[in-house]
């Protein structure tokens, strides 16, 4: 176990008994994790094998029995065995064991979906290649992984000035109005970090294809905590129309991921190449209509 991974380990199991408490029981954060959930339902498929990677307590886990349905196999997986203990005493019969992004304990190819939920960024930058490379070797030959990360720049206030200083009073007012507060953490290490989007995908894109990335949360995640249900509503109007910012982006990416445009890229580049026979010819043009045919009636956004 490398050191920030012990550390890691240590926090979690201090936080375990608390976590979705502190982290899932707001409406806010509720709301974020239903939206979330219907996310990552867009890249299920019935019968799918599918993997929760730093699952905590079974945080979600209420929500994948909910929206991927008939699974083949739905495993949770978690650095701190304080976490799996916390899953085991909510969902004794299912499967969950202890593991790191580092480490998955499965075998190659097991699984069709890997959903990683806000885990990465407690990792430092120069393993996070390696928890890719572990992931893409437990993914099926053509898996896909669904994930969600926090954001560190251009978020929305984030700027000084008279904007942003509006957002800020408007947490406070909340929290003033709603008597919210904060909780103590116990320390956690510098290698704990949010992301910048395009430095994350630079190192994504490195071992998967990418997808779909998705902006989101500009204003609720300023008031996460608030236990009241009219600013939970309220927020997520802000929500729906802000255009621009966010707290935390969703990404999909796949392994071995190809669409029509790159079944006609490799026709056309053996076509520029190559003198071809009519036989091949025709069977180029017949692979090119079968692609355009799949994607078509096949799609799955």
């Amino acid at each position: 176990m490398k050191n920030f991974e012990e550390q890691e380990r240590l926090y979690e199991n201090a936080i375990a008994e608390r976590y979705n408490r502190d982290y899932h029981s707001y409406p806010i954060t509720q709301a974020h994790d239903s939206d979330f959930a219907e996310f990552v339902a867009e890249y299920y498929h019935s019968g799918d094998r599918v993997l929760d990677l730093g699952c905590g307590p079974a945080s979600l886990w209420h929500l994948w029995k909910k929206k991927l349905p008939y699974p083949n196999q739905l495993m949770g997986v978690d650095l701190s065995e304080g976490m799996i203990e916390e899953c085991r005493k909510m969902y004794p019969e299912d499967n969950f064991s202890v593991g790191s992004a580092l480490e998955i304990p499965a075998d190659s190819g097991s699984f069709d979906l890997v959903i990683v939920s806000s885990i990465l960024h407690h990792i430092p930058d120069e393993f996070l290649p390696d928890a890719f490379k572990e992931i893409n070797r437990v993914l099926d030959e053509h898996g896909v992984v669904v994930g969600r990360e926090p954001i560190s720049t251009g978020r929305l206030g984030d700027e000084p000035g008279w904007f942003s200083g509006a957002i800020m009073s408007f947490r406070h007012l909340v929290y003033r109005l709603t008597h919210t507060r904060e909780y103590p953490e116990p320390p956690i290490g510098d290698y704990h970090h949010a992301y910048i989007p395009k430095n994350f995908l630079k190192i994504l894109q490195q071992f998967f294809s990418p997808k779909s990335f998705r902006l989101k949360h500009p204003i609720s995640s300023y008031v996460l905590r608030s236990d009241n249900s009219l600013v939970a509503r309220i927020v997520s109007i802000l929500d729906n129309i802000t255009e621009t910012g966010g707290s935390e982006f969703y990404y999909s990416c796949a392994k071995n991921y190809c669409n029509t445009d790159d079944v006609i890229y490799c026709i056309e580049q053996e076509l520029n190449t190559t003198l071809t026979l009519d036989k091949k010819l025709e069977f180029m043009a017949l692979l090119q209509k079968s692609a355009e045919l799949l994607e078509r009636e096949l799609t799955d956004g």
